[in-house]
């Protein structure tokens, strides 16, 4: 008996029994992209909120103004981005990248002030607290390969046998090939 294999690729059934990584498994780029955590920041600068219809509502007096929200965001994405998440970062480099874009992004902020129109020092606070959280989470997603070994673990591969008696020829019986 001759067997013939064909691979064909199979589609894993949507079950309330799968796990997340089984279920989202396609959607690595969507799960592993921080660039919701951006856009929530941006709009926490410009003192709005979103509501679920995505409409973008004025909830107070901007902390800062555009040049700024811009200067800020920019020192962000340095750490809050994809590359990030998919490194492997230990514990000593995450509080020391923390500490440095602290360093750098307390001079923006006092060299600048009056230029980004930051009217308190509670503004200032913020602005600060809101970038240097979110990047200490984004990076603690790097932490000992976290989420790269999480989706290196969620692969699957399927393999389709089919298997069946092949029709011989008479040449394969006459050369006693076929049986």
């Amino acid at each position: 008996m001759n067997e013939e294999y064909m691979e064909q690729p199979q589609q894993l059934p949507s079950s309330s029994l799968m796990t997340p990584r089984d279920e989202y498994g396609g959607s690595i780029i969507t799960l592993t992209n921080p660039e919701k955590v951006i856009e929530n920041a941006k709009l926490t600068y410009r003192s709005q909120i979103e509501d679920s219809d995505g409409v973008v509502h004025q909830n107070g007096e901007p902390l800062m103004n555009e040049e700024g929200i811009n200067s800020v965001i920019g020192q962000i994405q340095t750490l809050v981005n994809q590359v990030t998440v998919m490194s492997n970062l230990n514990k000593m480099e995450i509080p020391m990248l923390v500490e440095f874009l602290g360093d750098t992004l307390a001079k923006d902020l006092m060299m600048n002030r009056i230029r980004y129109d930051i009217k308190s020092s509670s503004s200032r606070d913020k602005i600060y607290f809101t970038a240097l959280t979110s990047a200490f989470v984004c990076m603690k997603r790097a932490y000992e390969e976290g989420e790269k070994r999480f989706w290196k673990g969620s692969q699957h591969e399927m393999t389709t046998r089919h298997e069946g008696i092949q029709q011989s020829s008479p040449l394969k019986k006459l050369m006693g090939w076929g049986r």
